[in-house]
């Protein structure tokens, strides 16, 4: 339905009356009511008429002005143009050479650039309310000016005194713009109460952070900060391609590192809805990543990948190529590879550069699949496997148990998740060649592609260069300033066999540089840490930190104290960051390695 403008039109002559009138007939989407007043006579009509609930003042002059000072709804001069006073200027040098312009700011201002631009030689004056117009024209009439250009109040008093006048009127065209004026105007301010209403609403009756949203999705209101309200608006903007807002509906989204509940009204106004999204930091638990199940936006996953300094060592450029080629497939992947390869970075290049399936990474702990879980991840509102255009990554595939392969491929299978999202299986293979047990069936069920990350015993020809890279970032996190290796430490790090991969030679070089007290690393000190590493061939390496390999004849306390023996060669033999890095006392310590 078209919006009606209901506009006064108050006009100082007759004359600009009937063209207001004439215009206003033209437009379908106005109601117009005009009256003939001039200044103190149109200001008080004006006030007669006001509370008859109008929109926009329309009036001319010194009228607007004075109006202006008295209502509190917009009013609007129309205005006169340069074309209009161009042509009084025209019809005066027909009629004589010795003329004058008098009026308002409004008229003498485009008088003025007129008459500079076409060399015109015009004397002309600038009036006030607190002008002696009367005065004025007698003194030209002494001077021998015997016409005068000017506007409806000076135009009065000319006529009073016998003086020759051209009035200066709008015409049509300024006035219809002034029309549209009002239109747009009128637009802007319906607009900006009715947010103010839906703003009142959200505040009365939700009493929290919200986004208001226009029926085409525009953000009209936010009460949070940029960064976060960009994030929701671009995840609700995708919620709505695939569930129509046509109800209430809740959902979970997280932004740095934090969840947020996100419930959607709906509130109708007039023939027009909108959609007021109220937002509260959620209590649910299952979300935090400690019970297997974390969601980061794309923002969030490229910041992540953008800070990590040693992503580029890591991806050669024949994983960047078949990151690209990737991108452009919806299929399902398996990323194989040992421990401390870079899986995770890998996985995060692949989601940040694809096109689609990049609304959330979803990250699930395949190892710590339990009932629980499983209840969240097939929640029929906010379930992460019952949604479309995400990535949902299952960390230590290899781990899951044979009932939960069976039911997560059961529900991939029957509903479509491998078509609606980007699926990627993190898979550790061992140094021995072995794979989770899950692999082929994986391959065969889901056709996935299988992405075989090299380990860094098959880059040997690029350890020299990836160990200067990786001293410049161990530099950075530590704030040390190591420029180099002794040329015999280089040739033992470049030969040693790093089951540990990218991981286990960031910890090394990290031991190295917080060890060394000279500006380059000693082949001393490369020998001893290296023999310790060799001494502990049992301790398996993983991008999340060293694990005890299991051993079925230990007890309990022998698996203990392996630990602290290993902690504690870490510390270098310090018994108090031992402790506080195992959360036991000195004491519990000191009892363990007396045993």
């Amino acid at each position: 339905m078209q919006k009606i403008t209901k506009i006064l039109g108050i006009a100082p002559y007759e004359e600009l009356r009937y063209a207001m009138e004439s215009v206003g007939s033209t437009f379908s989407n106005i109601l117009l009511n005009t009256y003939t007043g001039d200044l103190q006579e149109g200001k008080n009509l004006a006030l007669e008429a006001i509370h008859n609930d109008y929109d926009i003042v329309i009036s001319r002059g010194g009228t607007a002005e004075l109006i202006r000072k008295y209502v509190s709804i917009p009013v609007i001069d129309v205005s006169i143009s340069i074309y209009d006073i161009l042509g009084a200027i025209k019809l005066a040098n027909n009629y004589t050479s010795k003329f004058a312009i008098i009026g308002y700011s409004s008229i003498t201002e485009t008088a003025h650039l007129i008459c500079d631009i076409l060399d015109y030689s015009v004397e002309i004056y600038t009036i006030d309310d607190s002008s002696d117009t009367l005065g004025l024209l007698k003194s030209l009439m002494k001077k021998g000016i015997k016409l005068v250009l000017c506007d409806a109040i000076t135009n009065k008093l000319a006529l009073e005194i016998s003086l020759n006048t051209i009035l200066i009127t709008s015409g049509s065209e300024s006035i219809k713009r002034t029309y549209e004026q009002a239109i747009e105007l009128n637009t802007h301010l319906q607009r900006l109460k009715l947010q103010n209403n839906l703003l009142t609403e959200a505040i009365e009756k939700f009493k929290t952070d919200c986004l208001i949203l226009s029926s085409q999705f525009e953000l009209i209101y936010s009460s949070l900060d940029t960064e976060i309200h960009d994030s929701f608006y671009n995840y609700l903007l995708n919620k709505k391609d695939t569930t129509p807002f046509n109800e209430s509906h809740t959902y979970y989204h997280s932004v740095i590192n934090t969840l947020y509940n996100l419930k959607v009204n709906i509130s109708n106004r007039g023939n027009d809805i909108f959609y007021i999204v109220t937002v509260q930091k959620s209590v649910t638990p299952i979300m935090n990543s400690k019970f297997g199940v974390t969601y980061e936006d794309k923002s969030e996953v490229e910041q992540k990948l953008n800070n990590n300094l040693y992503k580029n060592p890591i991806i050669t450029n024949d994983i960047y190529d078949k990151i690209k080629q990737i991108s452009l497939t919806n299929t399902p992947i398996i990323l194989l590879g040992e421990r401390g390869i870079g899986k995770y970075i890998v996985s995060q290049s692949v989601f940040t550069r694809q096109n689609n399936n990049n609304n959330t990474m979803v990250t699930i702990n395949s190892n710590l699949l339990n009932d629980t879980m499983w209840k969240h991840l097939l929640n029929t509102s906010n379930g992460p496997l019952l949604e479309a255009g995400n990535t949902i990554q299952f960390n230590h595939f290899d781990k899951i148990s044979n009932e939960n392969f069976e039911k997560l491929i059961t529900i991939i299978e029957s509903t479509n998740l491998h078509v609606n999202n980007r699926l990627i299986f993190i898979c550790e293979k061992t140094s021995e060649g072995i794979t989770s047990k899950f692999y082929k069936e994986l391959m065969n069920r889901m056709n996935c592609i299988s992405f075989l990350l090299p380990t860094l015993r098959e880059r040997k020809n690029e350890i020299p260069a990836i160990l200067t890279m990786f001293l410049n970032k161990v530099n950075i996190e530590n704030n040390t300033d190591i420029i180099g290796y002794e040329p015999n430490a280089l040739a033992t790090l470049s030969q040693y066999n790093w089951p540990g991969n990218f991981e286990q030679l960031k910890q090394v070089l990290t031991e190295l540089v917080c060890l060394s007290k000279s500006l380059y690393i000693t082949s001393n000190n490369v020998n001893s840490i290296l023999g310790k590493q060799k001494i502990v061939d049992n301790i398996s390496y993983s991008e999340t930190g060293m694990n005890i390999f299991f051993n079925g004849s230990k007890t309990l306390h022998e698996f203990n104290l392996d630990l602290i023996k290993q902690v504690l060669d870490q510390h270098n033999g310090n018994q108090t960051l031992t402790a506080e890095q195992l959360g036991i006392s000195r004491t519990t310590l000191w009892r363990y390695l007396n045993k």
